[in-house]
């Protein structure tokens, strides 16, 4: 149970990957990611699906083609004729069929032995596999879902067959490390129990939250092959993202993997896909390795992992310091310093200015106060003679204001009366689609501190509820 030899690790983001609604991959894109996962240490990469039409057997077939140190693995029902539109190329076939009864009633109305029909097609589409010289996987789709007794006479009637590895998948995303534990030792001790030599397979679906450490506890039940795909891509929620499972490999382990080429084609993979990387995402979202509270900032100025498991530069990556609401002086130092600044000829009071005047820009604009950031820091540098950085001739805004359902009366006559007397709003209009009543153009005005004002009296007047502050830039003609 606890022998943890090192895991072979499946990438799957050019057939499962392909499952995500609204992605495709070029060849010439299926290329690119398969030599860059080859090249980051990858053990087995999944090609395709050869049998869904003429188009993705092509595919396949030349991605076949491709000299790769990482084995390749084709997709498919477990059929004899689906096992013919594999590649030469091709090192594993893995042929699925699921022992679940919801599946079989669902796809197989017309065959009345339905458990029957599972317990001789796969043993069968395996022999047909082997004869031709492939490596063959079975999968137990839904397996988590079978009846436990069929599911442990259909895996034994596979590595009868001479099945070199058994997937276990939890198809629907539902099981909990508990669930995993169980059925994944089972399946172990049986084909120990039979002395037989075939591999586990963990495929993991993320509907729940849980497919990465199912991944990790079916490893430490005896699972060798554990599947991922790139940014979680898949079906659905998706499957383990293999980045993190490599991450966790290496740090945890040791075991070796190339980290910070997998960022990068984390990256590329985000741009050909179309599916932004989250930023919260662990080891790949750009907030990773962002400290944002002030006591985490002091901290990790000095030693980064007093809130990180892991150094950043070990999958490429570098830590970096937010400003935001909730930054403190530590945080102003390492922010001033990525800007090339020389802190040490700065006196402590210039970073507690700069602090204190970014939180209050955060309680009166909002979140629009990360555009005022470099305003600020620039106008208070710009004091010290220290540092000179040139400030915008004049500042516009649009501010967005959110009135109580009865003061749109009160709020209008405001409104009106500040156009006459106030040259730095130009208009005030109302907006529909926004949890915003209306918006204000501020244009031109000469400093931050006139913003402040403006957006000040909007606060103050009757009726308004909150507002958000928006520095617009340049016109596009």
């Amino acid at each position: 149970m606890q022998n943890l030899e090192k895991p072979m690790l499946l990438d799957t983001t050019l057939r499962e990957g392909l499952q995500t609604p609204g992605v495709y991959f070029t060849l010439e894109e299926r290329i690119t990611i398969m030599r860059e996962l080859d090249k980051s240490g990858i053990e087995l990469i999944e090609i395709g699906s050869p049998y869904t039409g003429e188009g993705e057997r092509r595919i396949v077939a030349e991605l076949s083609m491709v000299k790769t140190r990482a084995l390749k693995a084709a997709h498919c029902r477990a059929l004899e004729s689906d096992v013919d539109t594999v590649p030469d190329g091709v090192d594993w076939v893995a042929l699925y069929l699921s022992p679940a009864d919801r599946h079989l009633e669902a796809k197989f109305e017309k065959i009345a032995d339905k458990r029957g029909f599972v317990v001789t097609q796969v043993p069968r589409a395996i022999r047909y596999a082997k004869n031709k010289g492939y490596r063959v996987r079975y999968t137990a789709e839904d397996a988590f879902r079978a009846d436990p007794g069929f599911l442990k006479q259909v895996v034994e009637k596979a590595i009868e067959a001479g099945a070199d590895s058994i997937s276990l998948p939890d198809t629907s995303g539902g099981a909990s490390p508990t669930d995993v534990r169980r059925v994944y030792g089972e399946i172990s001790r049986l084909i120990r129990d039979r002395n037989r030599r075939s591999l586990i397979e963990a495929h993991f679906h993320n509907d729940m939250g849980m497919a990465l450490a199912n991944t990790i506890e079916a490893w430490m039940s005896g699972a060798r092959i554990l599947h991922g795909s790139m940014n979680w891509l898949g079906e659905r929620a998706g499957i383990p993202d293999t980045l993190i499972l490599a991450t966790w490999m290496k740090i945890k382990h040791g075991y070796e993997y190339d980290l910070a080429n997998l960022t990068r084609l984390a990256e590329y993979v985000e741009k050909v896909s179309g599916i932004n990387i989250p930023p919260n995402n662990p080891v790949s979202g750009r907030n990773a390795f962002t400290h944002t509270a002030g006591t985490h900032q002091k901290a990790a100025f000095r030693d980064p992992l007093t809130y990180q498991p892991f150094d950043a530069s070990m999958v490429g990556r570098e830590s970096s310091f937010a400003l935001g609401p909730m930054v403190g002086s530590e945080g102003v130092k390492a922010a001033l310093k990525k800007r090339g600044v020389e802190i040490d000829r700065l006196e402590e009071k210039v970073f507690e200015e700069i602090r204190d005047r970014v939180k209050s820009a955060y309680l009166l604009h909002g979140r629009g106060a990360s555009a005022m950031e470099n305003i600020i820091i620039a106008e208070v540098l710009n004091r010290t003679g220290v540092a000179k950085i040139t400030l915008p001739e004049s500042i516009s805004a649009r501010i967005l204001i959110d009135v109580e359902s009865m003061g749109d009366k009160d709020f209008e006559d405001f409104c009106r009366e500040l156009l006459a007397r106030n040259r730095g709003v130009t208009e005030i209009i109302e907006i529909w689609g926004s949890s915003f009543d209306y918006m204000a153009m501020v244009d031109s005005v000469s400093s931050l501190k006139e913003l402040d004002n403006i957006v000040n009296g909007f606060r103050r007047a009757k009726g308004v509820l909150k507002t958000e502050t928006l520095i617009t830039g340049k016109k596009i003609r």
